[in-house]
């Protein structure tokens, strides 16, 4: 529920280091679905995925290896969701269907942030949820519930994976990098924070991490 600028910090950063291609995750219903409309006219290309596009970066990069040179996925634990969190987003879904859209409140918001008091983070976030709008909610929401858990095609890929992610987001499976750790092929950045939003709340580091992985 994000559009380009949960990037802006990045491009402020490395316009003029890199060639900066913001793509939306398409509206699909399932993640193969929405692969395959992300037709990239270079032979290869360097995928950053950040929170949802994360996994479908993922999910991208073991369908087509050979269209991906180098990969940083942030904020994204590429695995199935549990069970309570699939009836809760069912729950979700059902009553945004039955109420209608509604704003993210302040204290939702906040709990994605390490500086929940941030006023401008926050009416920013509030806008981007907005604008994506009912539509990419429910379709998205929808295409979550049926993800799977991509940790054995990860470690058996020949891909070079990079995480960032905080130590302490309640939106990420923190378990789920267990298994990924000591892994010759994924490498684990863990930022000492409760944010999700780290392309905004940490893009320094994150510019380090783009320049360091690409």
């Amino acid at each position: 529920m994000c559009d380009e600028r949960v990037f802006k910090d990045i491009y402020f950063y490395l316009e003029n280091e890199y060639e900066l291609i913001y793509v939306d995750i398409p509206l699909e219903d399932s993640f193969d679905k929405m692969i395959e409309k992300l037709n990239f006219k270079e032979e290869k290309v360097n995928l950053l995925g950040f929170s949802m596009g994360g996994y479908l970066a993922t999910y991208f990069a073991l369908k087509y290896p050979k269209k991906v040179d180098n990969l940083l996925i942030l904020s994204a634990s590429c695995c199935a969701l549990s069970k309570n969190e699939i009836a809760f987003r069912k729950k979700a879904i059902s009553f945004v269907k039955e109420f209608g859209f509604k704003p993210l409140s302040r204290k939702k918001i906040s709990s994605l942030l390490e500086n929940k008091d941030d006023l401008k983070l926050i009416t920013l976030i509030s806008s981007m949820y907005e604008k994506m709008g009912e539509n990419y909610f429910l379709t998205h929401m929808n295409a979550s519930l049926k993800r799977k858990d991509l940790t054995e095609e990860i470690i058996c890929s020949n891909l070079n994976f990079n995480f960032c992610y905080s130590n302490k987001d309640s939106l990420i499976n923190q378990k789920w990098f267990e298994n990924l750790k000591n892994k010759s092929n994924c490498n684990l950045n863990i930022i000492n924070s409760t944010s999700h939003m780290i392309t905004l709340e940490k893009s320094v580091f994150i510019v380090d991490e783009i320049r360091r992985s690409f």
